[in-house]
């Protein structure tokens, strides 16, 4: 008992949010992978990845921030080239597989919960996590055909 009152003192003090309890429910947060393969450019040049995430790389997404139709989103992943975790503005065409998840991961939460640049907007439920990505999936199918 007197460890957790001084390790939740510490995150206080350094301005942090401590990790969920055991037992206590995560974060429910939009998860997705960044794309293999896309086209850039007039050249249509092919590239593997992004500027910022390696093919495959599982990103945590906050929900929409700016009204644009979620065109582009706000995403907490491991860079590609310094291996830490960035927060970084990015089009939602170069993620794919998008599902519901929930988060338990410290470092995860406290970005999720910073949010961007004044931006901290958060997900509401589950219910409406899950429902932006049917309606990702959806998008991405049709963009695909």
């Amino acid at each position: 008992m007197l460890w957790q009152i001084i390790r939740n003192l510490g995150y206080s003090l350094l301005g942090r949010t401590p990790p969920p309890a055991p037992g206590e429910p995560g974060h429910f947060c939009l998860v997705g992978n960044i794309v293999c393969e896309h086209e850039f450019g007039e050249a249509r040049k092919v590239l593997s990845g992004t500027k910022h995430f390696t093919p495959g790389t599982k990103v945590y997404c906050l929900p929409p921030q700016w009204g644009d139709g979620y065109e582009k989103t706000i995403a907490v992943g491991i860079c590609r080239k310094s291996r830490r975790w960035i927060t970084v503005v990015m089009e939602t065409d170069l993620i794919t597989n998008w599902r519901a998840k929930s988060v338990y991961q410290p470092v995860v939460l406290r970005r999720l919960r910073a949010g961007f640049d004044g931006f901290n907007a958060q997900w509401k439920s589950r219910n409406e996590v899950e429902a932006w990505a049917v309606g990702l999936r959806r998008r991405n199918k049709s963009a695909d055909q």
